[in-house]
C-alpha cells in the first residue's frame, strides 16, 4: 500500500507539472524598433519569414496636453531571423495609422487607417522579397475607416466595427472582403452587439472571435462618456451564394475590458487566448494624463472549450499597452510597439508563447 500511494504520489506531482508547464507563458525579448519614441497604431504582419511594422503615430516634441503634435509616418520596417528591425528605402504613399492589418499567404495586407487629413479607404498588400516590399493595390473601402479590427477567416477579410472619422459615431457594421475573389468587392454585413472601436480579434482553426472594444454612452445630462465593453463573441464566416455569411454566437462576458489591447489575441499552444494590455473602464476614466498609473498589468485568458474566463497573474516587468498590432511569427506571438501611457509609445518589441 505505501508502495502505491508512494507510486500515486509521484504520478500527480508528475501531472501537476507536465499541466503547469503546458499552462505556462513565456515572454520574448525581441530588438527595439530603430525609432527610440516608439509608435502607436502601426501595420505589421509576416512575409516569407520576415516581420514587417508599417507606419504608426507619435509625439515626438512634447505631450498633446502641453501642445504636441501627433506625427505620422509611412516609413516600413522588416525584422529577419536573428537579426534587428532595419528601415527599408520603400514607404506608404501617405503617412498613417490605427487602421487594420493581417498576415495572407506571405503578404501583409493593410486596410484603412488615419492621418492628419482624416480617415483613409486604402486597401494594398505588401510582400518581402528579401530587399524590399513589393507594394499591390486591393480594392479600396467603401468609405473612409480607421479604429477598427480585422482578421483573415476562410479566405476572407472581415472588417468589424470603426468609425469614418476622428468625431463619428462607431459602426455596427463590418466589411468583408473575399480574398478568392477579390474582384467582387467588399461586401457589407451586420455586427449583433454593440457598435464599438478598437475590438480586438482572435481566430482559431474554425471560428473567429470578437472581444472588448468601446463606444460611447450619453449620461443624465446628456454627455458623451466612454463606455469600455466586456462583451464577447464568435462566429463562423462562409459563403452562400456568393456571398459573405456570418453567425454570430455570444459568448461569457470578460471580467474586465480590454479595448484597444492588442489588434489580435494571441491563441497560445493549449488553446487558450491570451489578454494582456487595454484599456478597462477603470483605466478609461482617468481625468489627469501627467499622472497616469498606466494601462492595467492584470493578465487573463479565455477557454474557447468550456466559454470560461481565468485571470492568471501580473506583468510587471514590462509595461503593458494599447493601440498596436500583434503578430505570431516564427512561434511567438510579437506586441509591435505601442503606448504605454497617454502620449507615451514604447519602442519594445515582446513576444509571448
Amino acid at each position: 500500500m505505501k508502495k502505491l500511494a508512494l507510486f500515486l504520489l509521484f504520478f500527480a506531482m508528475n501531472f501537476l507539472h507536465e499541466v503547469f508547464a503546458q499552462s505556462k507563458v513565456e515572454w520574448v525579448k525581441l530588438p527595439d524598433l530603430p525609432d527610440l519614441k516608439g509608435r502607436a497604431g502601426m501595420f505589421a504582419g509576416v512575409s516569407h519569414h520576415a516581420l514587417i511594422a508599417i507606419g504608426g503615430a507619435n509625439f515626438p516634441e512634447k505631450m498633446p496636453w502641453e501642445g504636441g503634435k501627433k506625427r505620422w509616418y509611412s516609413d516600413i520596417f522588416v525584422l529577419e531571423k536573428g537579426g534587428t528591425p532595419k528601415r527599408l528605402p520603400t514607404q506608404l504613399a501617405v503617412a498613417c495609422g490605427y487602421g487594420a492589418s493581417v498576415s495572407y499567404q506571405n503578404q501583409l495586407l493593410l486596410f484603412g487607417g488615419s492621418n492628419q487629413d482624416g480617415h483613409l479607404t486604402q486597401s494594398e498588400a505588401l510582400e518581402w522579397n528579401g530587399t524590399d516590399v513589393v507594394r499591390k493595390s486591393l480594392p479600396a473601402l467603401p468609405y473612409p475607416l480607421a479604429q477598427m479590427g480585422g482578421l483573415v477567416l476562410n479566405d476572407m477579410v472581415i472588417l468589424i466595427g470603426g468609425n469614418q472619422t476622428s468625431t463619428a459615431a462607431p459602426l455596427k457594421t463590418c466589411l468583408v472582403l473575399d480574398l478568392q475573389d477579390i474582384a467582387a468587392g467588399w461586401k457589407e454585413i451586420l455586427f449583433p452587439g454593440e457598435a464599438r472601436i478598437f475590438p480586438m480579434c482572435g481566430k482559431d482553426q474554425q471560428y473567429g472571435y470578437v472581444f472588448s472594444g468601446e463606444t460611447s454612452g450619453l449620461n443624465r445630462l446628456g454627455h458623451k462618456y466612454r463606455a469600455i465593453l466586456t462583451d464577447a463573441y464568435r462566429f463562423e464566416l462562409r459563403r452562400e451564394k456568393g456571398q459573405p455569411v456570418a453567425r454570430w454566437e455570444s459568448l461569457a462576458p470578460m471580467p474586465r475590458g480590454a479595448s484597444a489591447g492588442g489588434a489580435t489575441v494571441p491563441l497560445l499552444k493549449d488553446g487558450r487566448f491570451f489578454f494582456w494590455g487595454g484599456v478597462d473602464g477603470m483605466t478609461g476614466a482617468w481625468r489627469t494624463p501627467p499622472k497616469h498609473p498606466g494601462i492595467i498589468k492584470s493578465l487573463m485568458v479565455y477557454h474557447p472549450t468550456d466559454d470560461t474566463w481565468e485571470y492568471v497573474g501580473e506583468q510587471k516587468e514590462w509595461p503593458s499597452r494599447v493601440t498596436l498590432p500583434v503578430v505570431e511569427w516564427e512561434g511567438v506571438w510579437v506586441y509591435v510597439s505601442g503606448e504605454i501611457l497617454p502620449g507615451v509609445r514604447t519602442p519594445s518589441l515582446m513576444g509571448v508563447r
